[in-house]
């Protein structure tokens, strides 16, 4: 019996983070350029396009591919180390009642790294509001 290869085995996981900053060109250029990701996602980011090398320290390199956006509103990922169908995207929330914003994040994980998945977006988030959102 076939499987079908684009059915992640990992584990979903949405998680939902407010931001201060009522401007959404800056969360859109925190979280779909290359200098903007370096800010506060990862210490190195480089980008030609759709394909995105992202560095931590010396000697951890990743690389994705942009594989689908929509100006302002998201933007989402795929890791090429990872199986396909997995990614990861943030995408920018109003709440219409409070006019504020907040950024969803959508993971995968293997199920005995959902807590570490949580806290490295958590820490990674951490870093996006000391740069002002």
């Amino acid at each position: 019996m076939a499987t079908d290869k684009t059915i992640p085995t990992k584990t979903k996981v949405v998680l939902e983070y407010g931001l201060s900053t009522q401007s959404v060109p800056m969360i859109w250029e925190a979280i779909a350029t290359a200098p903007g990701l370096t800010s506060w996602f990862a210490d190195n980011v480089q980008s030609d396009g759709k394909n995105f090398s992202f560095g931590w320290g010396k000697h951890e390199l990743r690389e994705a591919e942009l594989t689908n956006c929509r100006q302002n509103t998201y933007v989402r990922f795929h890791w090429l180390d990872e199986e396909p169908g997995t990614y990861f995207e943030m995408r920018i929330l109003k709440n219409d009642l409070t006019q504020n914003y907040s950024l969803q994040v959508t993971d995968y994980a293997d199920s005995d790294d959902e807590d570490d998945v949580r806290s490295l977006w958590d820490t990674s988030m951490d870093a996006l509001r000391r740069c002002g959102l």
